[in-house]
Parts: structure tokens; C-alpha cells; sequence
């Protein structure tokens, strides 16, 4: 297949564009800036994705079977909420439209964690491990913005049946080499509360966007991806205790140190699982 990446150089994107290299996809990286240092495989082409014309002028010279969507500014905090909310809405709308537009067959797009509003202050889910179907309003202008394009799909999948788009619920992003902050965060778990001390590695992003865009789905599908395991050294049981009033909710065949965010929706959808955790890296002493 060929597949345009868009934010090919960014933490995920740069482990999409090799997975999906490695596999023998023609990879087209879209971005604003080359990055000789990542030596990335395939091509690069430089786009301003809020500029519909690019994005419309790009894929029509590519033409490719698939898309993968995940360039956006990626930081929830140190920026005008204006910026955010406006950089990553337009961005999405202009290329998942133009790749309806334009007929692709198969779209991935980066959703979030952050979409099912439950990252928000003292908010819980219903229970643990929670699905696709947790969703709650959120005051975040990030959260906000990878919510709009869940709902930018729900409208273009009626007007683009013959493409088949798959939205990304992505967790909390941990680069390979980057392990060594959960110490800290053992120290003071406060530090990884938000997303109750959940993680998935950059490469699991990778290989979860090949599974979606190699497999066969129709429609609009919403998957959570995340690490099978937690961040934290201690049990998930006493830390939701811990911080979170005393929560209990959890499933009677919930065991530690799994995750949090159940993924069994783009299991059984795309055979994906995660395949990295912390505890092949830093060990469990």
C-alpha cells in the first residue's frame, strides 16, 4: 500500500513511518520541516496541514491507498487554548475531508486518551478496566479538539461510505529511551495520576496504526490503545484508593498491574495488542 503519514516526524509519527516502512508500505511522511536526524524511510513532502490547498494538492499527486493521520500540537498545557484547539480541529478536518473527498480507502487518525473527557479533575469512570464507551465532557481545549474529530468522521462517513476511517484513542505516549522518568513518578505517583498511571510505547503506536490500516473495517471505528500493563510500581487497586476517594469500581476479573484502559475492541477488530512495557526495560526490583 501506499500510505501518506502525516506529523511523521513527531514522538509517534516517526515510529508509524518505520513500522509501516518495515512491513514493505510506500510511506509518504508529511510534515512542516524535515528532520534529517531521525533518518526516517520513505518520502518526505513539506505541508501546512491548515492550509486546505496543500492538503488537497498533496494527496491528489500521492493518490494513496491509506492514510495516517497524527500531525496536531500535541501538548495540552503551555499554550493558548486558541492555538491548540485551532491548529489540531482545522488540521484534522482538512485532511480526513480531502482524503473522503478524494476517495482513500482506509483512513487512521490520532483520537486520544484525552477524548473520553475522563482526564479531567476528579472525574472516574464507571468502572475498571473502561472501553469506547466511556465518554464525558471535558474543559480542556485538547481533549476538546480530538473529540471534534471523532465527530468530523461521524458526519464524513455518511457522505463517504467507501472509505473506512478508524479513530486512535492514543494513551499517554512513552518514547523507547524515555522509561527512566517513571522512577520519579514511583517516588510521588501523584506525578501520573491523570491518566491513572497509564502509558503505551511509541512502537505499539506504530504497529497498532499498520494493524488498522492492513485490516478490513468499514464505517467509523473508536479504539483505545494503551500498554497491557500500568506505569507503576504499586498496585492500580490501592492507588485509585489512594487518590481517588476510595474508588473501588473495578471488574470482578480485573487483575494488577493491567491496564486501566481496556483494549479489547481493536483486538478483536485488528488482532493488535501491545507488545512493550516498562518491566522489559527498567525491571521490577
Amino acid at each position: 500500500m501506499k500510505i501518506v503519514v502525516t506529523g511523521g516526524n513527531g514522538r509517534a509519527g516517526q515510529w508509524v513511518v518505520r513500522d509501516l516502512a518495515a512491513a514493505g508500505h510506500d510511506v509518504v511522511n508529511l510534515d512542516l520541516a524535515p528532520r534529517s536526524d531521525l533518518e526516517l524511510p520513505g518520502e518526505f513532502c513539506r505541508v501546512d496541514l491548515t492550509d486546505a490547498g496543500q492538503v488537497y494538492d498533496v494527496l491528489a499527486q500521492y493518490r494513496p491507498d491509506g492514510v495516517a493521520h497524527l500531525a496536531a500540537n500535541p501538548s495540552p498545557s503551555g499554550n493558548a487554548r486558541i492555538s491548540v484547539f485551532d491548529n489540531n480541529v482545522v488540521s484534522a478536518h482538512n485532511v480526513l475531508q480531502a482524503a473522503g473527498d478524494l476517495g482513500i480507502g482506509r483512513v487512521v487518525y490520532a483520537s486520544s486518551e484525552m477524548a473520553t473527557g475522563l482526564l479531567t479533575d476528579g472525574v472516574v469512570p464507571d468502572r475498571i478496566p473502561f472501553d469506547e464507551g466511556e465518554r464525558r465532557p471535558s474543559p480542556n481545549a485538547y481533549a476538546l479538539s480530538k473529540y471534534i474529530s471523532e465527530v468530523i468522521v461521524d458526519s464524513l462517513v455518511l457522505a463517504h461510505p467507501g472509505t473506512a476511517w478508524v479513530g486512535l484513542r492514543i494513551n499517554n505516549v512513552i518514547d523507547p529511551d524515555g522509561y527512566g522518568r517513571f522512577r520519579d513518578e514511583w517516588a510521588d505517583p501523584s506525578l501520573s495520576s491523570a491518566n491513572f498511571w497509564s502509558y503505551i510505547d511509541a512502537r505499539d503506536v506504530g504497529t497498532a496504526y499498520r494493524a488498522a490500516l492492513e485490516g478490513d473495517s468499514t464505517g467509523h471505528e473508536v479504539c483505545l490503545i494503551a500498554a497491557a500493563d500500568t506505569r507503576a510500581k504499586r498496585g492500580l487497586r490501592d492507588l485509585m484508593a489512594e487518590y481517588y476517594d476510595g474508588y473501588d469500581r473495578f471488574a470482578d476479573d480485573y487483575q494488577d498491574p493491567a491496564s486501566a484502559f481496556g483494549c479489547g475492541k481493536i483486538k478483536t477488530l485488528f488482532g493488535w495488542t501491545p507488545t512493550y512495557s516498562w518491566r522489559d526495560v527498567l525491571g521490577t526490583d
